[in-house]
């Protein structure tokens, strides 16, 4: 709660009080607070997905297998028009 305070009342003196020139060290402060909170956040989120059931890791390895095999099929080159079974027949009684 001291810090939520301590925030409110340093956005308050940015908005209001602060001089031009503490204002450009204020914004590279506030980006870096920001880039922090966002890492934290980040590494947050990944110890809840590591949470997930594996299922949905088996999952998303199958759905990735597919999309390659699938990429890797539509690649291949065509073969010529094979001769059907029963025109090779045909051939053999002429």
């Amino acid at each position: 709660m001291f810090y939520l305070i301590f925030g409110i009342l340093i956005l308050l003196f940015y908005i209001f009080a602060a001089p031009q020139s503490i204002k450009g060290t204020l914004n590279i402060v506030t980006l870096v607070i920001a880039f922090v909170a966002f890492i934290i956040l980040l590494g947050l989120a990944v110890f809840q997905i590591f949470q997930l059931p594996s299922e949905f890791f088996i999952g998303i390895a199958m759905i990735g297998i597919a999309y390659f095999s699938l990429r890797d099929i539509s690649k291949l080159s065509q073969k010529n028009k094979k001769i059907s079974f029963r025109s090779k027949l045909r051939n053999r009684q002429e």
